[in-house]
């Protein structure tokens, strides 16, 4: 048995793997999130109340550099930028995540990989390595102390997400293993986030991921600079777990580390939405096609689902966009009011629908005890429908679209960046920016040709 802590073997095997070692099948993965978290930063920071307010900051308060803030014509420092494209790739709720650490990666460390890509002449090729080993270092640690760590009131993307871009930056960087073993130690003492914003649907959960970038970068830098962390930030006596989580499962942080990704079982979304929300939408979907009813047929409306999704989802008042994102209530509303619940249901003028407001009225959520035994693995969410005339309609929903078991297709992402971007960029610059990513000629080009589609 190695005496090694789970910080250095894992800082091992980032400094360890190069990019000729990485699987094809995690390259391309790593080009899929790249091309899903770039349109969702495209939208976010043209759409977004709170990208906007965070890229004024920016402008004021920044210094002058090399790194881009997506959507504009502004050039700072890598902290500045990765600070104000993760807060858009947050602000639609359109990025990627795990149900395993139950957070959301590319909402961190795609800002982070491309603003200190962008400032330091890294190839498409650093960008990529950089990406998987973050991915797979965070997932591990993130799946390693949820679902405790998030019942108990945190949000990953703040605190799990600060260890995936402290790696990814490690990697840009050049660290050795020593450095980053000193890197992660410090960024564990910095991983923040707590989700009182679930109940007055502030715009603090989008600060989130763009300080996680922020501080792996800080966090790495002051590795490389000689500063030091403690080595058993992870499972130390006050360590990370210790403190952030009741159910620390050591495990998954070494298990077939190298071997099997994973990177692999992230979802992407097809809805602009809380995931959880997904599963009752989806629910909610296939009751009415093949039932077709209108909100007058509606008595009353169950849902079965688990404690995640009763604690961060069951928001019948929602109060904001945000607030909206996060509702079961409002995106079931939505869909039996509307039949969509898309990018245009979630403005100021479509929450105060008070047609939605009466579903979302009608709509009790409990959480299953027997739908709590197979989670995180499956996240079932059933919806039930009893009508005026007393007739009842069930639809339980166990992987929803993006999943893995479900998954969405290149094709699938390609037209969601067509679709989330289509107000902001051209047929022509769509075309060029998903051929550019996905383009396995492009390995060598350095990242600022992408960047530099992406400023207007």
């Amino acid at each position: 048995m190695s005496d090694k802590t789970f910080s250095r073997k894992l800082a091992e095997f980032a400094a360890d793997t190069s990019f000729s070692s990485l699987p094809e099948a995690v390259v391309h993965q790593a080009r899929r999130c790249l091309l899903d978290t770039v349109g969702v930063i495209i939208a976010g920071s043209a759409m977004a109340d709170s990208a906007q307010a965070i890229q004024g900051f920016v402008k004021k308060c920044a210094p002058a550099g090399k790194a881009s803030v997506i959507g504009t014509l502004l050039k700072t420092d890598s902290a500045h930028a990765a600070l104000a494209n993760g807060v858009a790739a947050h602000a639609l709720e359109l990025d990627d995540g795990s149900k395993y650490a139950t957070y959301h990666p590319g909402a961190s460390m795609i800002p982070a990989a491309l603003a200190l890509a962008e400032e330091r002449g890294a190839t498409v090729e650093d960008v990529l390595l950089a990406i998987a080993l973050g991915y797979e270092v965070s997932l591990r640690i993130g799946t390693s102390v949820n679902p405790s760590h998030y019942l108990k009131g945190f949000h990953p993307t703040g605190t799990v997400g600060t260890f995936g871009t402290t790696v990814v930056s490690a990697s840009l960087l050049g660290l050795n293993a020593d450095e980053l073993v000193s890197a992660i130690g410090i960024v564990g003492s910095l991983a923040s986030g707590i989700n009182q914003y679930e109940i007055d649907g502030s715009f603090v959960k989008h600060l989130h991921p763009g300080n996680a970038a922020r501080n792996g970068m800080f966090a790495a830098l002051l590795a490389q600079n000689g500063f030091t962390g403690p080595e058993e930030i992870l499972e130390g006596r006050l360590g990370f777990a210790h403190c952030f989580s009741d159910t620390f499962n050591p495990s998954i942080l070494e298990k077939d580390l190298g071997e099997k990704w994973e990177f692999q079982k992230i979802y992407f979304k097809p809805y602009c939405s809380c995931r959880y929300v997904h599963y009752a939408v989806e629910a909610v979907e296939n009751i009415l096609r093949g039932h077709p009813m209108t909100m007058d047929d509606i008595q009353s409306i169950r849902v079965l689902t688990h404690k995640n999704a009763k604690q961060g989802s069951d928001i019948p008042d929602y109060q904001t966009v945000l607030h909206a994102r996060l509702s079961l209530q409002y995106g079931m509303g939505s869909m039996i009011v509307r039949g969509r619940a898309g990018l245009q249901e979630y403005t100021e003028e479509s929450i105060k629908d008070e047609r939605v407001k009466k579903i979302a009225s009608l709509i009790e959520i409990e959480a299953d005890p027997e739908i709590q035994k197979t989670y995180p693995e499956i996240r079932t969410t059933i919806v039930e429908i009893t009508d005026t005339d007393g007739q009842f309609f069930a639809s339980r929903v166990d992987y929803a679209k993006g999943d893995p078991l479900n998954p969405m297709s290149d094709e699938d992402l390609m037209d969601k960046f067509r679709d989330v971007t289509q107000t902001v960029l051209t047929a022509g610059r769509q075309k060029k920016v998903m051929d550019w990513i996905m383009d396995e000629g492009t390995l060598t080009n350095p990242v600022q040709e992408l960047t530099d589609m992406l400023l207007w």
